[in-house]
């Protein structure tokens, strides 16, 4: 009988925990995410983990690739080394990114633009002449009221002032990539993982109230038979 019992207790312990529902732990973003999408305005590159050191600002919408992250500062990188252009290698503000989980497909501005430079010239003919340069687009930087552009021309960078014709188009992939997420967000009418139905509840209980009186059961003593004392 003692066996039996015993056999009885185990089974109902091991359905006790079958039945009894896990933690459920949600994943968090830890912050080191590879890229990070400019969306604030007035984002600076800087040269420096200082904000006196401020090369030029990184055009919105478009993102950096994060090599090191820190509370004040993130050490990123911006542009590929191409016939064209020049990765530069700085920092941005950590408070002004917005970390994603996934490589863009275009994650940087690549905007070719051209110049035209007046020369002096000897020639009585012909006072002036006229080259064109291309240039790399990095980013703009204001001085008042005045706004320059930061840019790659030939193998030197530097400042030359802002065109009123220079324009470029705005990236969506951060808005693409975020709107199907979005969607999903929506409440959902059946939870069934994280909910607990009245059935179940009902065998939690019976095996709560079971457990105690066959553990009483089985601890408890057993009486001696009656006895004759002899005299």
């Amino acid at each position: 009988m003692k066996k039996y019992m015993l056999s009885l207790l185990t089974i109902l312990f091991y359905l006790l925990c079958a039945f009894t529902p896990l933690p459920v732990q949600s994943s968090k973003a830890d912050g080191t995410a590879s890229y990070a999408c400019v969306l604030e305005e007035n984002t600076f590159f800087y040269t420096a983990r200082d904000e006196k050191q401020g090369l030029f600002l990184l055009p919105k919408t478009y993102f950096v690739k994060v090599l090191e992250t820190a509370p004040d500062f993130c050490k990123v990188e911006y542009l590929y080394d191409t016939a064209e252009l020049k990765k530069v290698v700085g920092y941005a503000k950590t408070a002004q990114l917005t970390f994603v989980d996934y490589t863009p497909s275009v994650p940087y501005l690549e905007h070719l633009f051209q110049v035209d430079y007046l020369l002096d010239s000897d020639d009585t003919d012909n006072a002036f002449h006229k080259i064109t340069v291309t240039c790399a687009y990095y980013g703009d930087y204001k001085i008042g009221s005045k706004t320059y552009c930061y840019v790659l021309r030939g193998d030197e960078f530097g400042y030359i002032p802002k065109p009123d014709t220079l324009d470029y188009p705005q990236s969506t992939e951060y808005a693409d990539r975020l709107a199907p997420t979005l969607s999903t967000d929506e409440p959902q009418t059946e939870e069934p993982t994280s909910k607990t139905s009245p059935a179940l509840i009902a065998i939690l209980i019976a095996l709560c109230l079971l457990v105690p009186i066959l553990s009483a059961l089985v601890l408890k003593p057993p009486k001696r038979p009656p006895y004759d004392t002899d005299d």
